[in-house]
């Protein structure tokens, strides 16, 4: 299957090149900042819009973040020339702190599973440690204000780049943005202000319900949508009291490579392994629903205690142990409960991320703000999106969007990301600020 998918996505990426040369589409209009004010324009939100991908942050996905790639489209109708960003070191790369140490970007490298068989899979290439998030080389005060791992609480908190909050327990400071707050007692929020913004985009609230998804539903439940809200609110009193602006609202993260590319009937068999294995599962309970056949069967978890197999609607995360299937993980070994997300998990993520979507509506309306909706877009790039004769959706590698950490953008990615919001920016602003030609930014790298 993994081989299959660097055959198809070296035929895409060899058709994404032959397009390379494809001018935009143009309506024939002059661009126009509209009624928009683009003098100074700031951007706050988590990883997404700090450009992290691969599971990492690094220069090059800063670069072509979707905030950078805005700046560049507002310059054009006369925005400032000027968007600063916190560059990582070349060459450095940072995930988020583990027990490893910091996690290296993801690299798309052989494997080989306990069959012997050789596949393609994202592999992280070393560990680095805490040094990684010195203070960047370049000067603020930075445009680019994404601070991944942030929900949307984070960025009203004083001290949350402090480095002495590092140390506590639980961390009341995030590294990625000790390494560029202006003081230790400063708040994401208190910087964006201090640069007295003309224009802002605020993308915020993922992380207020995908940690919750990454645990399998096991780890801290999502932010309670009135703590949300309220959140929201204080954010926009101070950042919309003087500035226009665009604010995007929440996918439904069970849609993300992370969570689809794993399917729950993964597990091949034999007839004879099928007898085996049934007739096991009869033997230590006489009564157990458990049963396979020759073919395809779901695979068995243990969901909240209960071994089961699981059900076609629900989700298998992209962090199991792939490799030890061959051993007998997702058969005669339960897959754990950090790795499945069950039904009721997935409607708690869909009722947390309805009420967020709800909140946000409104806030655009009460604050006069254009509004992006990529809980929408998700939904139809779920069903592929066709442009310029290339195929986008949320799959890993062949679907062009995602990178390997099946969370965060590709460049190109980034960019379809930054045209979403310009449409809603022109919409709301009466402006004609140019699409971005997506074909000049890269998709994921094969080996």
């Amino acid at each position: 299957m993994k081989n299959s998918f660097y055959k198809t996505g070296a035929l895409a990426l060899f058709a994404s090149v032959l397009l390379t040369s494809c001018d935009p589409e143009v309506d024939g209009t002059a661009p126009s900042k509209g009624e928009a004010d683009f003098a100074t324009y700031v951007a706050l939100g988590n990883s997404l819009t700090a450009g992290f991908q691969d599971g990492a942050l690094y220069s090059e996905g800063q670069v072509n973040s979707y905030p950078v790639i805005l700046a560049q489209q507002f310059q054009a109708v006369g925005g400032s020339s000027t968007f600063t960003q916190p560059l990582m070191a070349e060459g450095v790369s940072a995930g988020t702190p583990g027990a490893n140490g910091v996690p290296q970007a993801l690299v798309l490298a052989p494997s080989t599973n306990c069959a012997g068989e050789v596949s393609l899979s994202p592999k992280v290439p070393g560990y680095g440690d805490m040094s990684v998030f010195a203070r960047p080389a370049n000067q603020g005060p930075y445009n680019n204000l994404g601070v991944p791992g942030a929900k949307a609480m984070h960025l009203l908190a004083p001290g949350y780049g402090n480095p002495s909050g590092l140390a506590t327990q639980p961390a009341t400071a995030n590294p990625f943005f000790v390494r560029f707050a202006t003081s230790p007692n400063t708040s994401v929020l208190a910087d964006a202000m201090a640069q007295d913004p003309t224009f802002f985009t605020l993308w915020i609230g993922n992380n207020d319900v995908l940690g919750y998804a990454l645990s399998g539903g096991t780890g801290e439940e999502p932010t309670a949508p009135a703590m949300f809200g309220g959140a929201i609110n204080m954010i926009l009193t101070q950042l919309a009291k003087d500035a226009q602006g665009a604010i995007a609202n929440i996918p439904d993260v069970s849609k993300i490579p992370y969570f689809t590319t794993v399917p729950y009937n993964a597990l091949d068999l034999d007839a004879e392994k099928a007898a085996q294995l049934s007739g096991y599962y009869k033997q230590m309970d006489p009564a157990t629903e458990i049963s396979f056949k020759a073919g395809k069967n779901p695979f068995v978890i243990k969901e909240d205690g209960v071994v089961r197999q699981i059900k076609p609607t629900e989700l298998i995360l992209m962090t199991v142990p792939a490799a030890q299937i061959c051993e007998g993980l997702g058969s005669l070994i339960p897959i754990e409960d950090q790795y499945v997300l069950s039904e009721a998990e997935l409607k708690k993520i869909a009722d947390a991320t309805q009420a967020y979507n709800t909140i946000l509506k409104d806030a655009a309306n009460t604050y006069s703000l254009a509004h992006v909706d990529f809980n929408a877009y998700l939904n139809r790039l779920a069903s592929g999106i066709k442009i310029d004769e290339v195929t986008y959706a949320p799959t890993m590698v062949t679907g062009n969007v995602f990178s390997l950490d099946g969370i965060h953008f590709t460049p190109r990615g980034a960019a379809i990301v930054a045209n979403e919001f310009i449409s809603a920016i022109n919409a709301k602003y009466n402006a004609n600020v140019p699409a971005v030609d997506i074909t000049e930014y890269r998709t994921v790298l094969l080996p």
